[in-house]
C-alpha cells in the first residue's frame, strides 16, 4: 500500500510540475511574457526580444497651456491632452486632484471632471478638469507672499478611473501659474 501511495504522489507531482516546467522552458527568454500579454506590454513599452527599447503606445495625459483662473469666482480649469491608443473606446469615468501652491505646498482647492468622457479609438481629446478654489487659502498665500502676482501650482493625489482601471499619481509639478489681481 505504501508503494502505491508513493507512486500516486510522484505521479501527482509530475502532472502538476511537468506543464509548469514546460511553460518555464518555452518562455525561458521572456518570463514576463508568461504573465503579461504582448498587447499590454506594447501599451507601456519596454525592451523587446531583440533588446531594443520600444516606445509605449499609451502616454500619460499632457498638460495643455496655462490653467484658466477667474480671481472673482475662484473657478479654475486645467486642460489635459489625451490620445486613446487602443482599438476600442475608452471611458474616463473619474478624474480629480488637489491643487497646491508649489511654494510651501499650501492646499488651494480641488478639481475634477463633471461627467464621464468617452474617447474613440485613435482619437485625441482635450480633458478639462475644473473646480472652485478656496478664496481664504489664496488670500492667506497673498498675505504670506506680498508683491507676488501669481501662484505656481502643482496637482497632488491625482486619481483617475480610466475604463475601470484606477490610476494614481502622487504629484504633478509645474502645472502653471494662477495670475492674481493686482
Amino acid at each position: 500500500m505504501d508503494k502505491v501511495n508513493i507512486a500516486l504522489t510522484i505521479l501527482s507531482m509530475v502532472i502538476i510540475i511537468g506543464p509548469l516546467a514546460g511553460l518555464a522552458y518555452v518562455y525561458r527568454d521572456n518570463l514576463v511574457g508568461l504573465v503579461v500579454p504582448p498587447q499590454i506590454k506594447s501599451l507601456v513599452g519596454g525592451v523587446d526580444s531583440v533588446g531594443t527599447q520600444s516606445q509605449p503606445q499609451f502616454q500619460t495625459p499632457q498638460l495643455v497651456g496655462q490653467p484658466q483662473y477667474n480671481a472673482q469666482t475662484g473657478a479654475l480649469t486645467v486642460s489635459f491632452n489625451f490620445t486613446n491608443p487602443l482599438t476600442n473606446e475608452v471611458s474616463i469615468d473619474k478624474l480629480s486632484a488637489e491643487v497646491e501652491s508649489e511654494e510651501g505646498g499650501v492646499s488651494l482647492g480641488h478639481i475634477s471632471i463633471n461627467q464621464p468622457i468617452q474617447i474613440a479609438p485613435g482619437e485625441t481629446s482635450i480633458i478639462n478638469v475644473s473646480g472652485i478654489l478656496n478664496q481664504n487659502a489664496i488670500s492667506q498665500f497673498e498675505a504670506q507672499n506680498p508683491g507676488v502676482n501669481g501662484i505656481n501650482i502643482s496637482l497632488a493625489n491625482l486619481n483617475a478611473d480610466v475604463a475601470g482601471i484606477n490610476v494614481h499619481m502622487n504629484q504633478v509639478n509645474n502645472v502653471g501659474q494662477l495670475q492674481l489681481p493686482g
